[in-house]
This record gives C-alpha cells, sequence and structure tokens, in this order.
C-alpha cells in the first residue's frame, strides 16, 4: 500500500514538473502562443500591410536607350480588422512603428535593451476622435491609407504634356480614395498628396516655427521593408506625452536615449509603450536579412522579398510589384500566434485593381 502510494506521489510530481516545464516554454520571456481552430481573437488585428508599391517604366527603347524599373510606394496602407462579436472603437489609439531595425543587429548599452522591457517606438500618429466617434463592426475591415487617391491619375496629372502611351505599369497603381484614413496629416503633408474628404491621423506631438508653421514630430509617417508596426491604445494622452516627453529631475520621460555600443550604428531615442497597450504588431524584414528581434511581442518575422529592394535586379521589379503580407485564414478564422511567420503569408494586395 505504501509503495502504492509512493509511486502516485512520483507521478503526480513528474506530472507537475512536465506541466510547469510546457507552461513556462517561452522565448525571450513571452510564452509560446499556439492557436487553434476554435481559439477567438478579442482584440482588433492587423490584416494586411501593403507596402511595396508597384513598379513602373517609361518606353525609351526608341531613342536607343534601356528602359529603367522603377518602383512607386506612395499607395501603401495597412487593413486592421475586427475578428470578435463586439464593437470596438479607433478612438485613442494609434499606429506606431518600431525603432529598430530587425536586419541590423544591435549591441545595447547596459540597461539600454529595451527589447524585453516595453515596445520601443520611433513614431507614433493617432486616430481621431473623443471616445466612441470611430466605431468598427464585427467583421469590418478599416483601411488606413498613405494618401487616399487614386495614385494612377495622380501619377499621369505629374506628367502633363508628356506622352502617357510611353509609360507602362500605371494601370495598376491603386485608387485607395475609398479609404477610411489616411495616416498623413493634410496640416503638415510634404507630399502634397493628402485627400481633405478622408480622415487624418494625428501625429503624436506638432511643432510651431517663428514663422508659424506647424511641423509633426515623432509621427508615423512611412512603411519601411524592414521595421516593426503596431496598432497600440496610447498609454498617455497626446497632451501628457508633450509635457512629459524627456526626462526631468522629477522622473523619467517617455522618450529614452538609447545608447549602442557597437560601432557600425549610431545612437537613437525610442519612445517607451507598456507591452500591455500594444493590441497587435507585426514585424516586415527580407527573409534574408534579419538579424533581431524588435520586440518579445513577435517571435518571427516575413516579408514581400528575400533581400532588399536595393539588392534586387530591376527587371525583378514585376515580381514583387503589387504583392502584400495578408494574415492566414485557417478556415475559421485569421491566425494570431504572435509570430509574424507564421501569422502572415505573401499574396497580392487585396486591394489590387481588377483586370
Amino acid at each position: 500500500m505504501k509503495q502504492m502510494i509512493e509511486k502516485k506521489i512520483t507521478a503526480f510530481l513528474l506530472s507537475g514538473l512536465i506541466t510547469l516545464s510546457l507552461g513556462s516554454c517561452t522565448r525571450n520571456e513571452m510564452p509560446v502562443k499556439q492557436s487553434t481552430s476554435k481559439t477567438k481573437l478579442d482584440h482588433l488585428i492587423i490584416k494586411e500591410v501593403f507596402y511595396v508599391g508597384h513598379y513602373w517604366y517609361r518606353d525609351v527603347r526608341a531613342w536607343g536607350m534601356k528602359n529603367l524599373n522603377q518602383m512607386y510606394n506612395d499607395d501603401q496602407y495597412i487593413a486592421i480588422f475586427n475578428p470578435t462579436d463586439e464593437v470596438k472603437y479607433l478612438d485613442g489609439l494609434a499606429l506606431c512603428d518600431n525603432a529598430i531595425d530587425p536586419s541590423k543587429a544591435i549591441q545595447f548599452a547596459p540597461k539600454d535593451d529595451f527589447v524585453n522591457r516595453y515596445y520601443g517606438a520611433s513614431g507614433i500618429s493617432y486616430f481621431p476622435g473623443t471616445g466612441t466617434d470611430y466605431p468598427v463592426k464585427p467583421g469590418q475591415t478599416i483601411i488606413v491609407a498613405k494618401y487616399a487617391i487614386d495614385h494612377k491619375a495622380q501619377f499621369e496629372s505629374e506628367l502633363e504634356g508628356e506622352d502617357l502611351s510611353m509609360y507602362g505599369g500605371l494601370d495598376a497603381f491603386l485608387d485607395l480614395r475609398k479609404a477610411d484614413f489616411e495616416w498623413t496629416n493634410i496640416n503638415y503633408d510634404s507630399g502634397k498628396k493628402n485627400n481633405p474628404d478622408v480622415p487624418d491621423l494625428n501625429a503624436i506631438l506638432t511643432v510651431t516655427d517663428a514663422s508659424g508653421n506647424v511641423g509633426p514630430e515623432h509621427e508615423f509617417s512611412n512603411v519601411s521593408e524592414s521595421n516593426g508596426i503596431a496598432l497600440i491604445k496610447l498609454p498617455w494622452t497626446p497632451e501628457e506625452f508633450k509635457k512629459n516627453l524627456t526626462d526631468t529631475k522629477d522622473g523619467k520621460g517617455y522618450l529614452h536615449y538609447i545608447t549602442v555600443t557597437s560601432s557600425s550604428f549610431g545612437d537613437f531615442y525610442a519612445i517607451e509603450i507598456p507591452f500591455e497597450n500594444v493590441i497587435d504588431c507585426i514585424t516586415i524584414c527580407p527573409r534574408r536579412m534579419f538579424q533581431m528581434r524588435p520586440s518579445k511581442l513577435d517571435r518571427g518575422y516575413n516579408a514581400v522579398t528575400d533581400v532588399s529592394f536595393a539588392g534586387l535586379k530591376q527587371s525583378d521589379y514585376p515580381i514583387y510589384s503589387g504583392l502584400s503580407l495578408q494574415r492566414k485564414w485557417d478556415g475559421k478564422k485569421f491566425v494570431d500566434d504572435n509570430n509574424t511567420t507564421a501569422d502572415f503569408e505573401v499574396k497580392r494586395a487585396s486591394l489590387s485593381r481588377k483586370k
């Protein structure tokens, strides 16, 4: 009887140790999330990121010259989706990009490695609204464009007086006039392409120069081929951010100076976003160039290309033109395992013009 009891106790302890071991299986202190077809998502997700744009060329062969492919990427957009059964609101939310380039291995000074402590943002732009102005219904997709315009028409208008028949690739440029938001802002749009009929995101901080011109600082301005993007709930109001931006004798500010010890990279600034304020994130990095994770919240990375566009032959531009990163669908729901490698796949942009 005593031996039987001892065996049961031993089995119980072993079972507990195995369970503890599995529960403690982490990478950079984050539990390995593995969803199933029955797993329900309770938050907004980044459903798609289109950032590479489209190729175009001018046919100059009649002049004895070689055609050169070029890329146009002002038709970038990000799709946000509500996979839940309840209405969510964009008021108080923001898009931000990570301060770390995942294609570069950085060595931090002691105490400055923030990857496991907070999401370090370099730019933030927030949605307008006072609380419930911008609802996202269950199953609804919100498109946030860099410029909510007809990019083909805009590009052709800039070629006024030229023979448009000499230009190829323009028919693929996106028409984003039906986008819900622009992350550029008409009050400080350097590209001068902002659509005044579409609501704009606001830079987390603006400054006014001596001439009265308003300009943004630390804004979300572009989706690069190598960076992290997050949808966050602002941990403070823009007014609080401006007031407590930098360190004072009374305490630390929200903007931190990050010291880099590796000689090939310079120091930089990062805005501290608590992990609990990050709703969803994605890491974009050419697949053969990945060096480091910009945040412990994401165990993977993905991209449209294997190498940077600078490393591609111009003749290969048409291969990648018009492709985006889209969240996988498992037949019942969108996949969300906190792993961009597993969660996203490369497909033709969902807003591509119909052929």
